[in-house]
């Protein structure tokens, strides 16, 4: 099994340039009268190496607050994008609506009937993608934002396709309602890099992050039908050719970062197949320490060491 030990040159949190906006600073704490929201939506990457696109299909957006429509975004004509093309902190950038200052706690995503949602393999072909309920009462993510009084709100749809897109046992995918909803000045972003210097070109390595205290081992197991390994992380993303990383639009909060390494098997319907995962430490003044806090518009770096 493998392991691995973080040696980090230099933590470093830097302001980011993430803002939620006011036309007159004196609205700040205004909850009366209108806003708006710009909606986004980004993607981790899926585990399946023969998966080059997962499309999404959506006539509507609509935006929440207490199981009640409060405003939308319509579109002319059925609104076809590739939500695997948005990942590292890119965002597919919806629309813009109105919306009276205050809470909400989630955003539907109305799909056309028919054609939903798709697949394309990297063989050109493609395959329907089960959404419950999709035309009817929307994919829907939950999370919470808040629009000010004369300001305008960045709320991000991270629909994070690991864990939403999976396959059921008659060979189908569907896709999970595990989406999270996340206003962009209330997240941080975690930067890296992981030395794959030892690491073969039929491997890739995956990093996860957790929320303090809420990793186990378990994590690690087969998942279950349904489900996937890992399936308590907050986000994930995978090492680049180069090392490097990015987990982005993360809440603020303190996080545990798990590794992963998985080697390439042209057995599994995936291409990979998982070996191994440690979580990562940094050495601080004689000190091991495992959690890493994320504070709101600012950037976590981290240099990643194998041994």
């Amino acid at each position: 099994m493998k392991n691995f030990k973080t040696l980090i040159a230099t933590l470093f949190i830097g302001t980011g340039l993430i803002t939620m906006s006011c036309d007159d600073d004196n609205n700040n704490n205004e909850m009366s009268g209108q806003g708006s929201a710009r909606i986004e939506a980004t993607d981790a990457a899926v585990d399946a190496e023969n998966v080059s696109g997962v499309f999404l299909s959506v006539d509507e957006v609509q935006v929440i607050a207490n199981g009640e429509v409060e405003n939308s975004i319509m579109f002319d004509e059925p609104e076809v994008f590739d939500i695997m093309a948005y990942q590292n902190g890119e965002t597919y950038f919806m629309g813009e609506v109105d919306l009276d200052a205050g809470a909400y706690d989630q955003v539907r995503l109305m799909l056309t009937s028919g054609a939903e949602a798709f697949i394309e393999f990297t063989d050109g072909t493609t395959q329907e993608i089960d959404v419950p309920s999709g035309s009817q009462s929307g994919y829907k993510i939950n999370g919470e934002f808040e629009v000010l009084a004369n300001g305008v709100s960045e709320v991000v749809l991270d629909v994070d396709l690991r864990k939403a897109l999976v396959m059921t046992g008659n060979g189908e995918y569907k896709l999970r309602p595990t989406a999270r909803l996340i206003g962009k000045s209330e997240s941080g972003t975690i930067m890296g890099s992981v030395d794959v210097s030892q690491m073969s070109a039929d491997s890739k390595t995956v990093v996860y992050a957790y929320a303090e205290g809420s990793y186990s081992d378990s994590e690690m197991g087969e998942p279950a039908e349904g489900s996937a390994r890992f399936e308590g992380s907050v986000n994930s993303a995978t090492v680049d050719a180069s090392g490097n990383f990015t987990l982005a639009f993360m809440p603020e909060g303190d996080y545990e970062i798990i590794v992963a390494s998985y080697e390439e098997d042209p057995m599994d319907e995936d291409g990979f197949t998982f070996t191994s995962a440690t979580k990562v430490e940094v050495e601080i003044n004689g000190s091991l320490l495992d959690i890493f806090s994320v504070e709101a518009r600012s950037t976590t770096n981290l240099i990643i060491d194998l041994f």
